[in-house]
């Protein structure tokens, strides 16, 4: 039988016979598929997903004689009785489809043509061909001898939601495995890399107690509140010992979840072999302050999101693309979408996150538009892929109201409503009645010394901003949001803590980007009317310490645009209904499920979106992967000349912007365009805008070079060459920017 091989010559100039690759893909497969039970189906997966390649037209291509052929068909075709198994072979390259049946029939026909799928040629046409095939597999391969058995899928509301995400599962499986064998013909050591990298929970558990003890030590809380921390913390503990499945925490803002929710995590994953923690931020300006305590603690932390830096370390960017780590640190964004995608590259990773523990904190902000699929994708990653999940948030939402929801999820905290009464640190004045002028809102921030106001819209925060620069000492007054890079926000966080510690006079104007996790301490806040869950957010940043009550004034600003969109109006008008029938107490979850069964009973939130659902009941994945979104519009990249602890490039020396960030990347991209690496390595200096209509006439386009040594424009990325848009105070600037401040 001929020799035929799955790829060209490597550096070394060998070729790799088809069998090895099968076998070593097939392994590969069975091992990432045996996290949720399924290793028999991976293996087979692995055995025939290139079973086209042995194919005298495939070895054409890989001598470069032939183009346009699809090997993907052939094992497809072979495994037609195992249909998600067919699906997930066929889609390996170019993505999922369902309808493919008459593709696979035409491979098989001896009077198929060869331009009979989509502009390519089959590489195995017809019976005769086909048992070629199999003859190959047989003698050089073999046929597993246990026939592959699958899970049955979960119902569902969507009826369709559970074998698409079953065919996803299997998909990430193949595809991880297909890529690490391929990339092992270059260099052995990728299997070594590619073994599962597991937490060790007894030590984490270890480090977790010694900086408890450490943080409780110093700690300059009331004693009330940092017993009330013990009684959550012990609540976790006590509860991880429960049955994996789902799980809420329910506990109020400064209650030391981040430290709860880990404990739980990781003696979870000691009592039911769970092999690692997920944590799953809203934001990404939190995500490096929770990973910097989370480092302190556990061996190895990946922080995997949109503008991480891996650096030049291939071993750890592996790891990345594979979430092959211990503790993953992930956006909402970037954990719920994967769940949706169409291709193969996209959900590299998915299988990773089986039999895992996968803790979301401020579980509140599901946009409701994907509250059903996005719970149930959850529920069957707890009933069908081994993981268990638990829902951290101080205004959890009731999931069940809604009737494509199943929400069985066990509370961690005995008695909620009696820990919300007893960390009640704020009172709340809710002046709603009338507008307030921004102008008034300046003068009672002037007259006090630490102080926090939080705006919907980015131009009223600016507006406000000015004023009361009007007002105050520069160094006294400061301003956050996501129009400024990660390294700007965090230095200004950095002087807002030590002026706060240090009892100086601070004023802080912000976008709702600072309620959700950032350790902000200020005796008074104000918050423009929004919904409850930003409210009850906002008012976490204040009196964090119990010491003595908080203030916090929700108004309604005298402007004319109010809510930059629709729902933050809807919530805001249901929040002002419920207060004008009672007062709102925002530590009485009683009210705040009052504010969300009115919410979640509205037409306009009962459902998700109807473009969405309607893609999942014709198994269309590429719609399903377009209408899934989080964010509506996707944000551009914007390199801005901002040098952490120095301010502004344009205003250092020539010799001082040398040695600069900013001046290393732009050098690089004029000289040999951008890469992968390239925005990896700009991360700190890179701020997601969704106003490229903006950008198109003050900044420049990113280029990357071909292969050819032209350039071509690379979509959404841009480089902000001159200083007079980026302000060393409020970062990237237009005049009318009312965007919502989203990350990434």
């Amino acid at each position: 039988m001929n020799a035929y091989y799955a790829r060209s010559e490597n550096s070394r100039g060998e070729k790799e016979e088809l069998w090895k690759h099968l076998i070593k893909t097939g392994d590969l497969a069975a091992d990432f598929a045996a996290a949720f039970g399924e290793e028999i189906a991976g293996e087979w997966l692995g055995i025939f997903h290139d079973a086209g390649k042995a194919s005298e037209l495939f070895q054409e291509v890989l001598e470069h004689h032939e183009h346009n052929v699809n090997h993907a068909a052939a094992g497809a075709s072979i495994l037609g009785g195992y249909k998600i198994l067919s699906r997930v072979i066929f889609a390996h390259h170019d993505g999922l489809q369902w309808f493919i049946d008459d593709d696979l029939k035409n491979s098989y026909s001896e009077k198929a043509t060869n331009d009979s799928f989509r502009g390519k040629r089959f590489s195995v046409l017809g019976k005769e061909q086909f048992e070629t095939v199999l003859g190959y597999i047989r003698e050089n391969v073999g046929i597993p001898k246990d026939k592959p058995v699958l899970k049955k899928d979960m119902a569902s509301f969507y009826k369709n939601l559970p074998v698409m995400l079953h065919c996803r599962m299997l998909l990430s499986c193949l595809c991880d495995a297909d890529y690490t064998a391929s990339a092992s013909h270059e260099d052995e050591n990728i299997l070594e890399l590619a073994k599962d990298n597991v937490i060790e929970p007894d030590l984490v558990m270890e480090h977790l107690t010694t900086y408890r003890e450490n943080i409780k030590k110093n700690s300059k809380a009331d004693d009330n509140l940092n017993k009330l921390r013990d009684e959550v913390y012990n609540s976790c503990n006590e509860a991880a010992v429960n049955e994996p499945g789902m799980f809420t925490l329910t506990a109020p803002t400064g209650t030391g979840k981040t430290l709860a929710l880990l404990a739980f995590a990781a003696k979870h994953c000691m009592k039911y072999g769970k092999r690692r923690i997920i944590i799953v931020l809203p934001f990404l300006s939190i995500i490096s302050q929770n990973a910097k305590i989370y480092r302190k603690i556990c061996k190895d932390v990946l922080e995997a999101h949109s503008m991480a830096s891996y650096g030049a370390d291939d071993e750890f960017k592996l790891l990345a693309e594979r979430w092959n780590s211990p503790v993953v640190i992930t956006t909402s964004v970037k954990f719920f979408e994967t769940f949706f995608k169409s291709k193969p590259s996209d959900m590299r990773f998915l299988h990773s996150i089986s039999n895992s523990v996968i803790v979301f904190d401020e579980a509140q902000s599901i946009p409701t538009e994907l509250m059903g699929t996005t719970i149930e994708t959850m529920r069957a990653l707890c009933e069908t892929y081994n993981s268990t999940v638990l829902f951290s948030t101080a205004t959890l939402p009731p999931f069940d109201i809604r009737k494509d929801i199943v929400f069985n999820a066990k509370e961690i905290i005995p008695a909620p409503e009696q820990l919300f009464e007893k960390t009640k640190r704020v009172e709340v004045d809710w002046d709603i009645k009338e507008k307030t002028s921004l102008e008034q809102i300046a003068d009672e921030m002037t007259a006090l010394p630490s102080v926090c106001c939080v705006l919907n819209r980015k131009d009223h925060t600016h507006k406000l901003y000015e004023l009361l620069l009007d007002r105050c000492q520069e160094n006294e007054c400061f301003h956050i949001s996501t129009d400024m890079c990660k390294s700007h926000r965090e230095m200004v966080i950095s002087i807002i803590t030590q002026r706060l510690e240090n009892n100086l006079p601070c004023r802080l104007v912000s976008t709702s980007c600072i309620e959700a996790g950032v350790d902000l301490d200020f005796k008074v806040m104000y918050r423009a009317l929004a919904s409850l869950d930003s409210i009850v957010q906002c008012a976490g940043r204040c009196n964090r310490n119990g010491k003595n009550m908080g203030k916090m004034k929700v108004f309604i600003p005298d402007e004319e645009k109010l809510y930059p969109v629709k729902f933050i109006e809807n919530a805001a008008a249901k929040v002002k209904l419920i207060s004008s029938s009672h007062p709102i107490n925002i530590c009485d979850p009683e009210h705040i499920k009052e504010y969300y069964e009115m919410m979640l009973n509205d037409n306009n939130y009962n459902h998700d979106r109807s473009t969405l659902t309607q893609a999942i009941d014709e198994h269309d994945f590429e719609a399903v992967e377009k209408e899934y979104r989080f964010i509506p519009s996707n944000g551009v990249n914007v390199i801005v000349p901002y040098v952490e602890d120095k301010g502004l490039y344009h205003g250092l020396s020539e010799e001082e912007q040398k040695k600069t960030l900013y001046y290393e990347l732009i050098t690089e991209a004029r000289a040999k365009g951008i890469s992968k690496s390239w925005m990896q390595k700009a991360a700190p200096i890179t701020v997601t805008s969704y106003r490229e209509d903006k950008l198109k006439d003050i900044a420049d386009p990113c280029q990357m070079y071909l292969s050819n040594g032209k350039k071509k424009d690379v979509p959404g990325w841009y480089i902000l060459l001159g200083s007079k848009f980026y302000d060393k105070n409020e970062g990237l600037v237009f005049d009318d920017d009312s965007s919502l401040d989203y990350l990434i």
